[in-house]
């Protein structure tokens, strides 16, 4: 008897090695929806064999209602967003993730050119997107584990084709950066794109008609192994400012981009030092957006009491580049 399905004409599917066929287990070949797998192995069980364009035969499957649950979302449905929890929450969410997934090793290599040590790596904490495990399969991983992911920026809801929702997130190929405040939380994820056409850098958040929430634009905040300059040092993005902590010595502040300099003053404040450097990227200096982010936020610095410096270099865009290319950047008032 066929299993009652919601949409009689949804396509097919391939399958995946994170999404495998329910019939076989395999992660290549096969097909399936909601309530029919199109297997090519087994035949034990089938309803219908099927002669396909290419000669080969498929045996078709009934499912039952509940045997896959495909990431999809009706676009006239819309689920209440949620508010953003807590920061100590998200810390142990985002936590108890990161120590679900691993880094790839075209991930790690990428770190490692950048001029962090494998120490390094571990210490903040990079993972890749998983690629070979489902999203939602994750997200039930981590409701086991006690978590609720409502108000946990990254995560949202999907419609199951046979009614209910689901917690997913976006598993666009790349890897997680996390972005901590001032005392080490993990407060929000940054992720750093495989493929950067759509931008190489974007923020694990959004989704807010399907019941996710917003992160903002939190500064990052970075700290040696030993603090040597007691300057604190802004930079543009939390990655650029790890890896200049490293050489620098210092503890860095990571505004996400130029523009969202406004989250930064309160961390500075909350750090309770004297003076700042700001090391944005060379483009200040023709990029007239960024030139006018630069002069605002020396400004507002300046306006609550801070010596206020500039560190300059040549060649390289970024001071992470420029440090770790081993050139001289020096640090003139501002």
């Amino acid at each position: 008897m066929q299993a009652e399905h919601r949409y009689p004409e949804e396509k097919f599917i391939p399958v995946k090695p994170w999404r495998p066929c329910p019939i076989c287990g395999r992660g290549d070949w096969c097909g399936y929806n909601s309530f029919i797998a199109s297997c090519m192995r087994v035949s034990e069980g089938a309803f219908k064999e099927v002669i396909l364009s290419n000669g080969q035969v498929a045996y078709l499957h009934w499912l039952k209602p509940g045997m896959v649950n495909l990431p999809a979302l009706m676009k006239d449905d819309s689920i209440t967003a949620a508010q953003t929890a807590p920061v100590e929450v998200r810390d142990r969410v985002y936590r108890d993730f990161l120590r679900l997934l691993y880094l790839h090793p075209r991930h790690r290599e990428d770190l490692l050119r950048r001029g962090l040590t494998e120490w390094e790596i571990r210490r903040n904490g990079y993972r890749s997107v998983p690629e070979t495990e489902s999203p939602w399969s994750v997200c039930r991983r981590l409701i086991r584990m006690g978590h609720d992911l409502a108000g946990i920026p990254g995560f949202y809801k999907a419609r199951g084709l046979r009614g209910g929702t689901y917690w997913t997130f976006d598993r666009q190929p790349g890897y997680f950066i996390p972005v901590r405040d001032e005392k080490g939380r993990i407060q929000a994820l940054q992720r750093r794109m495989d493929d950067a056409r759509g931008g190489k850098y974007k923020l694990f958040s959004g989704h807010k008609s399907r019941g996710g929430c917003s992160c903002g634009t939190p500064a990052h905040v970075t700290r040696p192994a030993k603090v040597e300059d007691r300057r604190i040092w802004i930079t543009e993005g939390p990655l650029k400012a790890d890896i200049a902590c490293k050489y620098l010595g210092a503890v860095v502040v990571g505004a996400l981009s130029a523009a969202t300099w406004r989250p930064v003053i309160p961390v500075i404040l909350a750090l309770g030092v004297k003076e700042a450097v700001i090391a944005y990227d060379r483009d200040l200096e023709t990029n007239p957006g960024v030139g006018r982010a630069y002069e605002t936020l020396k400004a507002e610095l300046k306006k609550h009491g801070l010596a206020v410096s500039r560190a300059v270099w040549s060649d390289k865009k970024g001071i992470d580049d420029a440090l770790a290319a081993g050139m001289e950047v020096r640090v003139v008032r501002a």
